[in-house]
């Protein structure tokens, strides 16, 4: 007995060993974030389980004590005193304490196993309690089930036939509102068709209106503004007249004692269906009101012809008044074609002696022109060329404004011919910056006559430019000039500085003289002053030049 409750400890030991080691892989396997809940759960289950062992030992401890109290009552052994011990000391002894000692553990085990049976016992009949509870509560459940089940068979028998009900009312309603939109679009055709009748009805009593002679026009306009007044006052009195018999069934009604009666005619009155009805069934008010006139004016409207033969006259006499407007017209679009076609020859005419006006203009400018080059040809030679040297000074060489000195002096031909290679070289360069940059076969004055072209084409081009576009272009130029000159000065002010700075340090580094002595004064004459020569702006005389030369007179 001890070994099997030996073993039965040792397995429950490496049951708890594998349960706890795979508890710790499971923690281990855990999220950072939920080993502390993890942790915290296990605590408290193992806590639990403390308190629960614990109390079952207590309860397992007093079940002991009552069964051995019980045992004690029970067994009654003899006393044995002190000298009787002593005195039966038998080779027996130790075989009968063997025998006492595995008669308690009997007894102690059959305790236990007593109090497990009493236990289960009372866990048996507290779980068929528990099942008896159960059974009443699943018998309780399937009733309120089965009526569940047969109320929703009942409401869904019910929605059926409610559901049947709407469809087949559904089904009509549809198949109503089918026949009405067939018919309502049958009477829209119809109306559509009795409108466009009643359009070209009202065409053609506007034409025969137009048509009939202004007199009969304003006697109709009379008329019919006299009917309108006299049936708006006949409308006030059919609606009095109505009322008032409206009234009168209403008051018999009411005698009668036919209330549904009078709230259907009530109805009819708010809401004026039936009045067209009461208005039929009063002989009395129709004979008062209506006549054979108004009936007659209704069906015929009043026209002014009464046989076609008077329409076809008519059409006659417009178709005769209209062949007429239409000879005159053609003989007035002849009349036009006339005017235009002399109007056509007169502005040639008159182009043509503009033209020529302007061949005369034009050969005379020509002719003043070729006497103004040959003029100028002498004064270029002999005013033009001493303006020129400053330029000729920065491009040419030395030698060649010798040459141009001397045959300005009358020396040599020779020169003049190179000055005039140079004059060409500097005009084609112009003509390559402004004209074309091609090389060409133009002598030098047609290349002056191109660029003079060319100045005045950009000239007309500056005049048809808007002013706000001209001024603001100016600003940016004049921006740009004082940009240049003010770059210019300061080149021009850095080279005096660096003229002064250089004549400063020869000054430093040259030796001082020391003069010794006194400084002789010799007796002199008083100085003259010399007349300082500035040198004057050639660029108003090449203004005045280039007027002359390219001016537009």
């Amino acid at each position: 007995l001890n070994s099997k409750i030996f073993l039965f400890v040792l397995q429950e030991k490496e049951r708890n060993l594998s349960l706890s080691a795979q508890e710790m892989r499971k923690f281990l396997a855990l999220p950072i974030e939920e080993k502390a809940t993890h942790a915290a759960r296990a605590l408290a289950k193992l806590k639990n389980e403390l308190v629960g062992e614990l109390e079952e030992e207590g309860e397992e401890e007093s079940e002991k004590k009552k069964s051995l109290k019980q045992i004690r009552s029970k067994a009654a052994f003899p006393k044995q005193t002190r000298s009787t011990h002593k005195k039966t000391d038998s080779p027996n002894s130790k075989s009968i304490i063997e025998a006492g000692c595995n008669m308690s553990s009997l007894s102690f085990s059959l305790m236990t196993k007593r109090s497990e049976i009493l236990k289960m016992e009372k866990a048996v009949a507290k779980e068929e309690r528990k099942l008896k509870q159960f059974e009443k509560l699943i018998e309780r459940d399937n009733q309120k089930f089965e009526e569940f089940l047969r109320e929703n068979e009942r409401k869904s028998v019910e929605a059926r036939a409610l559901f049947e009900r709407e469809e087949k009312s559904k089904q009509e309603k549809n198949a109503v509102i089918k026949k009405l939109t067939a018919e309502m679009r049958t009477i829209q055709s119809e109306l559509e068709k009795y409108e466009d009748a009643l359009t070209d009805y009202l065409k053609y009593k506007d034409f025969l209106f137009r048509l009939s002679p202004p007199e009969w026009q304003d006697e109709k306009k009379s008329k019919d503004s006299k009917a309108k007044t006299s049936s708006e006052k006949i409308t006030d009195q059919t609606l009095a007249c109505v009322l008032s018999v409206i009234g009168c069934k209403l008051h018999w009604q009411v005698k009668v004692g036919q209330i549904y009666f009078c709230l259907l005619w009530s109805n009819r009155i708010l809401n004026m269906f039936n009045i067209t009805q009461i208005y039929n069934d009063n002989r009395y008010f129709r004979k008062k009101t209506c006549s054979p006139d108004s009936d007659s004016l209704e069906d015929k409207p009043e026209l002014y012809f009464t046989d076609p033969q008077q329409l076809l006259d008519l059409m006659s006499e417009l178709t005769e008044q209209n062949l007429s407007l239409i000879q005159n017209s053609a003989r007035v679009g002849e009349a036009l074609e006339k005017l235009r076609q002399t109007v056509d020859t007169t502005r040639r005419k008159i182009e043509e002696e503009k033209i020529a006006l302007q061949i005369k203009e034009l050969n005379q400018k020509l002719d003043k022109e070729k006497a103004r080059e040959i003029s100028t040809t002498k004064y270029f030679v002999i005013c033009l060329i001493p303006s020129a040297l400053k330029y000729l000074h920065q491009k040419l060489d030395q030698k060649i404004l010798c040459k141009i000195l001397c045959f300005c002096s009358g020396k040599s031909t020779y020169f003049l011919d190179e000055m005039l290679d140079a004059l060409d070289e500097k005009v084609t360069e112009v003509y390559s910056a402004c004209v074309e940059n091609r090389i060409t076969d133009l002598s030098t004055l047609q290349k002056v006559a191109k660029i003079e072209s060319r100045v005045f084409s950009l000239l007309q081009s500056l005049e048809g430019m808007p002013v706000e576009r001209l001024a603001a272009v100016k600003k940016v130029k004049d921006s740009e000039k004082r940009s240049r000159m003010r770059e210019e000065k300061l080149m021009e002010q850095r080279e005096k500085q660096k003229e002064r700075m250089k004549r400063y340090l020869e000054r430093s580094l040259a030796d001082s003289k020391k003069i010794s002595g006194k400084k002789l004064m010799p007796r002199c004459m008083p100085a003259v002053k010399k007349v300082e020569v500035a040198d004057v702006d050639n660029k108003p005389a090449e203004d005045d030049i280039n007027d002359y030369l390219f001016g537009l007179d």
